[in-house]
C-alpha cells in the first residue's frame, strides 16, 4: 500500500504533482502496564474482618501504539525503479513522527502498516491522499 496526494510541497519549496507517499519506518510498541494497590475502604478495628475494609485498586497505562515515517518520492516509476525518496516528511528542521494508537477501534482487526496508512489520511494535509494499486509496501 502506498498513497498519492495531487501535489505536496516539499521543505525546499519545491512543488510536487501526483508524489507517491510509503511509511518507510515503522516502530509498533506495546507498553501497557497494570498497577495494583491495596486501599483501605473501611478503618480497621471497628468490628469487620479485615478482609472486608480493603480492597484491590487497578489501574490500566498505555496501549498498543505505533510510530511512523513517511518518505516522499517524486513518482510512482522512481520507487519501482530504485531511486531515492525526494524528502522524509519534516515539521519545522526535524523529522516528523505520526503516532497513532492501534487499540483505537477505527483501526481494529487492522495491522500496524494498514492502521498507519489509514491514520496518515486523515492528518491535515493528506485528507486528499488516495490509495495506489499494485504496491504493497
Amino acid at each position: 500500500m502506498a498513497l498519492t496526494l495531487p501535489t505536496i510541497s516539499l521543505s525546499s519549496g519545491i512543488d510536487i504533482a501526483n508524489p507517491l507517499l510509503v511509511i518507510s519506518e515503522l516502530n509498533v510498541n506495546n507498553n501497557a502496564s497494570i498497577n495494583e494497590r491495596l486501599e483501605a475502604t473501611l478503618a480497621p478495628g471497628n468490628g469487620d474482618a479485615v478482609n472486608d475494609g480493603y480492597k484491590i485498586v487497578i489501574t490500566n497505562h498505555g496501549g498498543k501504539g505505533c510510530t511512523y515515517m513517511v518518505s516522499v518520492f517524486a513518482t510512482q516509476a522512481a520507487f519501482e525503479a530504485g531511486k531515492p525518496a525526494v524528502e522524509v516528511l519534516r515539521d519545522q528542521r526535524s523529522v516528523r513522527v505520526f503516532s497513532v494508537q492501534l487499540g483505537d477501534a477505527e483501526y481494529e482487526g487492522m495491522e500496524p502498516r494498514q492502521a498507519a496508512y489509514a491514520h496518515l489520511a486523515t492528518q491535515e494535509g493528506f485528507v486528499e491522499a488516495s490509495e495506489v494499486p499494485g504496491i504493497m509496501v
